[in-house]
């Protein structure tokens, strides 16, 4: 038996889309201030209401590989009397959120043109400006 993906499943695009973008809200989230890991996780969560939510068995293997990376570095530190290691972006991890932010910048322009070539004239789609977001 073979698994066929369901690709009329909203879950399915939802999940894709979570999954893209997360390793983008960690660089995010850590481009605003330095924190430890499940504070990473907690700011993504916020940042973005919800829509991407990655757990920390997702968000810490992502750390790892931002570090190993040269993107960040961390420091061992006291946090509410618990050792943590505390992460903070190096100037080439700032410069990948902003390489990061053109590229996801560029795809939306393409994905909000599509949409509007494919939509009836009078169609009621909301636009990200009404404040919808591809997770709502």
């Amino acid at each position: 038996m073979t698994n066929t993906v369901d690709y009329t499943d909203r879950a399915y695009w939802q999940g894709t889309i979570k999954m893209s973008l997360s390793k983008f809200f960690v660089l995010c989230v850590l481009h605003r201030k330095p924190m430890h890991g499940y504070e990473v996780v907690q700011a993504v969560e916020k940042t973005t209401n919800g829509c991407c939510s990655p757990s920390e068995g997702t968000v810490y293997p992502v750390l790892k590989e931002f570090e190993s990376g040269g993107y960040l570095t961390s420091v061992p530190q006291t946090v509410q009397g618990r050792q943590r290691k505390v992460y903070a972006l190096t100037d080439k991890g700032r410069d990948a959120f902003l390489i990061a932010t053109d590229a996801w910048m560029e795809a939306t322009r393409h994905i909000i043109a599509s949409r509007d070539l494919t939509a009836p004239p009078q169609s009621s789609t909301p636009s990200p400006q009404d404040g919808a977001t591809v997770c709502d």
